[in-house]
């Protein structure tokens, strides 16, 4: 999540394609989790994150059409709308801008249910092929990201295998893993699976994408197995996950606050400058945030972002 506020933080394009990686982790860490036993327990495990994607996107569509200035609209508010309940988040002139993040959502459910019809029939080494044509040869964002889900089931099942095996990766490969994403990344290109595109090759993609995931294996591994990193870094990271959610919803609207509140000050912030100096942009961003998930009870954080647990709070 960390790493999600950074791609979205004006950063230079050449580190965003190297960042733009990290969107393999969802669907890796999600096999590692898989194990429901029906399609339907899935569904209503899974049924949260679209409710959460229509919920906190409709309260970001209100307030884009309601307080963001026309010089930033460039459609009409019903193209807005339209684009916004077909999850077509790709279309960025005619999409509110902080509605764009939260297609994760959409595509980790229709991923999962994928995956797991996929293993039930016992065809997903056949799916993850089609993913693999559909990348090389039908390249085109879907609606509900349909076809990024075909395109993430070998994460999938690289999730699921690495978890059954327990795999530990040593400290040589882990460094090695690195080097291969930083190569990647500076001679394919990024990966922007919201545009389905991978970079120049979409088979050399899948290379950088593998080497992502190990590489954030590695770095978790290290820092379990250190107790001061541990106990520094832990509460940090267990607060970003426990609203992971809620972040991916609202990181880019806090940012738009703050910017909001500094010119009030007399600040005259342009997007030249949120560019030139994107060290800054990204920590105010994340400094904003990550302040609101402590300040905010957790009543408000549930109500403003997982409508299907509002009534818990009753």
């Amino acid at each position: 999540m960390i790493i999600v506020i950074l791609a979205h933080s004006q950063v230079p394009w050449k580190l965003f394609e190297f960042v733009s990686f990290i969107i393999v982790v969802f669907p890796f860490l999600s096999g590692c989790l898989h194990n429901s036993k029906s399609l339907g327990e899935l569904f209503r495990k899974r049924l949260p994150l679209l409710s959460s994607y229509y919920y906190i996107g409709a309260i970001n569509y209100l307030i884009w059409v309601f307080f963001v200035g026309k010089e930033f609209k460039k459609v009409e508010n019903l193209t807005y709308l339209w684009n916004f309940l077909l999850v077509n988040t790709d279309k960025l002139d005619s999409i509110p801008l902080n509605i764009v993040p939260l297609w994760y959502l959409v595509f980790l459910f229709s991923a999962e249910m994928l995956y797991y019809i996929s293993r039930k029939l016992k065809i997903t080494i056949p799916v993850i092929m089609v993913g693999i044509i559909s990348r090389l040869y039908f390249p085109g964002s879907l609606p509900f990201k349909i076809d990024v889900a075909f395109a993430s089931i070998y994460m999938f099942e690289l999730g699921r295998f690495f978890n059954q095996k327990r795999i530990e990766i040593k400290n040589y490969l882990g460094l090695a893993t690195l080097l291969i994403w930083i190569f990647v990344a500076l001679l394919n290109g990024g990966t922007s699976w919201n545009f389905d595109e991978y970079g120049k090759n979409a088979v050399v993609s899948i290379f950088g994408e593998i080497a992502c995931v190990l590489s954030i294996v590695w770095i978790a591994q290290f820092v379990e197995k250190k107790d001061k990193l541990k106990s520094v870094l832990g509460k940090i990271f267990k607060q970003i996950s426990d609203d992971a959610i809620f972040i991916l919803g609202y990181h880019i609207l806090f940012g738009g606050i703050l910017m909001l509140l500094l010119s009030r000050f007399g600040f005259n912030i342009t997007e030249k400058h949120l560019k030139n100096y994107w060290y800054i942009t990204f920590s105010a961003v994340f400094f904003s945030t990550y302040t609101a998930i402590n300040l905010l009870p957790k009543k408000v954080k549930i109500l403003l972002s997982q409508p299907m647990s509002i009534k818990n709070l009753l």
